[in-house]
């Protein structure tokens, strides 16, 4: 049994930075939202072995369960009094696409070069304001497309391969002028009017649904896939399957290079279709739904750190190394730019 301060640098104070980014009452609804749905699931939570603590000092674990307002790097996680002062119990639920495992918890977007068991598990993706409209829809007997796809075609070449197989039996719809429109303009009852909506009908009415890697790893596409009950093929090469969810019952796993045998391999498939996504729903309602996903993610961070073998404060340190590879040296200062703009001080 753990006690359990959930935490999010959105409750706090803001400094100069994040204080821009809250002003605007959505924007701080949204930044809040995960914290907000752990602590519903704490609540509604069928163990009942771990609880909610709000004292730092009383907690087992204390979990910084963030949507962005953490800092490109974690930064404002990174720098908080709770981390400076209890370093060896902070963890992180992190939903970004290219985070470094600075602090130990669970990445949705977790490449295999940066997963390690004594610090790292593969996290989801949480929204506020999630699609209503994606929901336990059962496989159709009769289905429109083999499997579908709909998104932005620009985030990765993966996506851009994906279009070169739109035909009649596969649909692939690119979204990307709405994705850079609705950031900045589209209202919530737009998104219910028409993108939600199309979106989820358009998954419902396939056997199969797509779900290929975007600018990280992981993809929010996966998960939804498994809610509406439609078995996920997934094509991202360097992603780590979650521990505990038996994914060879409930998904297929396509090579990013096998992409052009796509087709083939679904209609090899096709057979079993209905039951991978029954299967798909049955995972995520034992793992991810709404009253599971607080226990889940607590028995998540106590086996890391039951792993551990150094004390965090030096295993966090290791991590820097990975500042020399990719893009992350360049986007790293992008974002200490930023930081700096904001708050006029250097936040390493």
């Amino acid at each position: 049994m753990a006690k359990v301060l959930l935490h999010s640098v959105s409750l706090d104070d803001p400094p100069a930075g994040p204080q821009r980014q809250l002003n605007d009452q959505h924007q701080g609804k949204w930044m809040q939202g995960a914290w907000k749905l752990f602590t519903e699931s704490a609540h509604l939570d069928p163990f009942g072995i771990h609880t909610l603590v709000s004292d730092p000092a009383d907690a087992d674990l204390i979990v910084f369960v963030e949507l962005g307002i953490e800092g490109a790097f974690a930064e404002w996680v990174r720098h908080h009094p709770f981390v400076k002062k209890y370093r060896e119990k902070c963890f992180i639920f992190e939903t970004a696409d290219y985070s470094l495992p600075f602090l130990p918890g669970l990445y949705a977007s977790l490449r295999k070069s940066y997963a390690n068991p004594t610090r790292t598990r593969t996290g989801y993706y949480l929204r506020i304001d999630e699609n209503p409209y994606i929901d336990l829809r059962p496989p159709p007997e009769t289905y429109r497309y083999l499997a579908c796809f709909v998104g932005s075609l620009e985030n990765h070449p993966v996506r851009s391969a994906l279009a070169r197989l739109s035909s009649d039996r596969l649909l692939v719809e690119d979204t990307s002028s709405f994705a850079k429109s609705s950031m900045a303009h589209a209202s919530e009852s737009e998104k219910h009017q028409s993108f939600w909506p199309r979106y989820a009908d358009v998954m419902a009415s396939g056997m199969f649904s797509l779900c290929p890697r975007g600018r990280g790893p992981g993809s929010i596409r996966l998960f939804e896939a498994m809610k509406m009950g439609r078995c996920p093929v997934i094509v991202a090469d360097e992603w780590v399957y979650p521990e505990r969810v038996d994914w060879k019952s409930c998904s297929l796993t396509v090579s990013e290079k096998d992409i052009s045998r796509i087709p083939e391999i679904l209609e090899q498939n096709l057979h079993r279709g209905a039951q991978l996504g029954i299967e798909a729903r049955r995972q995520w309602e034992k793992f991810y739904s709404p009253p599971v996903r607080f226990h889940w993610l607590i028995e998540d961070c106590l086996a890391i750190r039951k792993s551990r073998r150094i004390p965090e404060a030096l295993a966090g340190r290791l991590v820097w190394r990975h500042l020399l590879g990719r893009d992350n040296l360049v986007n790293y200062l992008r974002s200490k730019k930023k930081l700096y703009r904001a708050t006029h001080k250097i936040m390493l």
